[in-house]
């Protein structure tokens, strides 16, 4: 999980674990972590080309995802998906466990279609960043973490992956069920129009209108918003805007990106659309922005 410079204001964080074992799973604690001498700050926003998740077992504090800070306590759990913002504010008294792994450890997990559900827990666009786990549960999850870091901490050999695989897939669908009981569950078409939906918005960086992506579906728009209401708690141009405003966010900081350059990508008519745009959302101009978080 080294973090490595690039030209930008916001680091990189690369899937670049401590040791040299070939598996491409991590697991440390928040203190071992702000023991680690890291390239970047973790305290400062970096992006990850990995998924993560944080289980606080001690104290409380705050941690940013996207730009966007959440309070935690004991029993907190935050997932963040591969190109995810985030930064951890640093806090003696705090700890957790960090569970880092590569897309392609999380796909070798899905050995049936019954365990697709495997790949939606990192869907930041569904779910909430975090969800607060009862104390049942979080003992279950504690165990099963604590069952992880002893086999991890075992020297490699052919049975390790093959240990851990289950025993994060446990823990995955474990959290899974708790995180599902917050949303309604996507079932049959309305399901399959989300993903298409999702996919198509991720295309597009969601900078077409819903017309547009109506059309492209062949459904109505009232069907869509429907969808949208139903499963995403707000209308098709809000999910839209929300994620086009987060886009913005995280090409402002690329400092080869010029604001010119991002109005393009994202396909507005002309920059001072976008400052508009940008500024009704956020109150502040992308420049104000990026001052904000440039270090």
């Amino acid at each position: 999980m080294q973090s490595k410079k690039t030209n930008s204001f916001i680091a990189n964080a690369s899937f670049d674990k401590e040791g040299n074992e070939p598996i491409e799973f991590y697991l440390t604690t928040l203190q071992k972590l702000y023991q680690r001498k890291l390239d970047h700050a973790i305290e400062k926003p970096h992006r990850v080309g990995f998924n993560a998740l944080f289980i606080v077992t001690k104290g409380k504090g705050v941690h940013t995802v996207d730009f966007i800070p959440y309070g935690y306590v004991k029993g907190t759990v935050f997932f963040i998906g591969k190109d995810q913002v985030h930064n951890f504010k640093v806090n003696p008294d705090c700890d957790g466990y960090l569970i880092a792994f590569t897309d392609s450890f999380l796909n070798r997990l899905v050995v049936n279609d019954e365990l697709n559900i495997l790949h939606e827990i990192f869907d930041y666009l569904y779910y909430p960043a975090k969800i607060q786990l009862d104390e049942g549960i979080y003992e279950d999850v504690l165990k099963l973490t604590q069952v992880l870091e002893k086999e991890y901490s075992i020297e490699i050999d052919p049975f390790k992956e093959l240990i851990i695989r289950p025993l994060l897939q446990a823990m995955i669908l474990k959290l899974s069920r708790e995180r599902l009981s917050h949303k309604v569950l996507l079932q049959g078409k309305e399901k399959s129009l989300y993903l298409h939906f999702k996919k198509l918005s991720l295309e597009h960086n969601y900078s077409l209108h819903v017309n547009d992506y109506a059309k492209m579906l062949n459904v109505s728009t009232k069907t869509l918003t429907n969808m949208s209401n139903k499963y995403l708690g707000k209308s098709t141009k809000k999910y839209l805007d929300e994620h086009l405003i987060l886009q913005i966010k995280r090409l402002l900081l690329d400092e080869n990106m010029s604001i010119e350059n991002i109005s393009d990508k994202l396909s507005f008519d002309e920059p001072t659309n976008m400052v508009k745009f940008f500024k009704r959302y956020e109150g502040i101009t992308p420049s104000q922005f990026s001052k904000q978080h440039s270090f």
